[in-house]
C-alpha cells in the first residue's frame, strides 16, 4: 500500500463520487468506522500451459507487508485512485505489483460486487497464454508468483491464500462462470 494516495470514493450504487477521495494514510475505511466506500480493481492472469491446462497466476505477498505477509493473493489488484478509471487502475496495479505490461484491451470484465460495507470490487481476467513469464516485483509487495491449475484453485485457496480469499467463493464462482462462458471450461 502506498500511503500517499487518494482513493476514489463511491456511492452505494457503485457510481464514482466526482472529486471525493479517501486519504490512504488513514488506512482502509472499515478500520476507521467510516461509511466511505472505496473501489478495488482485481486482475486474474490466466493461461493455457503447454499441456492445455488452464492455470491462474497467484502472487505471494512479501514478508515485508503489514497485511497477510507470506500468503498468496490474486494475480494483481488494488485500490482505485481518485479520478482514475477502473481499467486504468487495473492496468496500473498489474504493472506496479508484478511488472507485467497489459493494455485496457487485454482486460476481460468478469464481475463487479460489493464485498463488505466499505468496498466494491471490479474483477477482470487477462489471457497470458504465450506471453513470457518475465515478472518483476518493484514495490516490495510481492515476493514470487506461481501458476496453479484452475481445477486446483479451491484447494490452493483454502491452504495458501490470504484469509479474505479463503472465504470469497463468490468471486471465484464468477470467474469459473466467465471461463465457462468463454469456452475455457
Amino acid at each position: 500500500m502506498h500511503h500517499d494516495e487518494m482513493w476514489q470514493i463511491y456511492a452505494p450504487n457503485g457510481e464514482a463520487l466526482i472529486g471525493e477521495g479517501w486519504d490512504s494514510a488513514l488506512d482502509n475505511p472499515e478500520k476507521t468506522g467510516s461509511n466511505a466506500i472505496v473501489g478495488v480493481a482485481v486482475v486474474f492472469l490466466y493461461r493455457r500451459n503447454q499441456d492445455g491446462v488452464l492455470e491462474l497466476l497467484w502472487q505471494r505477498r512479501s514478508d515485508k507487508v503489514d497485511r497477510y505477509p507470506g500468503d498468496y493473493d490474486i494475480s494483481a489488484g488494488g485500490h482505485i485512485n481518485l479520478g482514475e478509471s477502473l481499467v486504468e487502475a487495473a492496468v496500473r496495479e498489474v504493472d506496479e505489483e508484478i511488472g507485467a505490461k497489459i493494455s485496457v484491451e487485454d482486460l476481460g470484465f468478469v464481475t463487479e460486487r460489493a464485498f463488505n460495507k466499505n468496498r466494491f470490487a471490479w474483477v477482470y481476467a487477462v489471457d497470458w497464454t504465450g506471453r513470457p513469464d518475465a515478472f518483476s516485483f518493484n514495490d516490495e509487495e510481492v515476493s514470487e508468483v506461481k501458476w496453479v491449475p484452475f481445477d486446483e484453485t479451491d484447494d490452493f485457496r483454502e491452504k495458501f491464500a490470504k484469509a479474505p480469499l479463503k472465504k470469497d467463493g463468490l468471486t471465484f464462482a464468477a470467474l469459473r462462470e466467465w471461463f465457462s462462458q468463454h469456452g475455457y471450461l
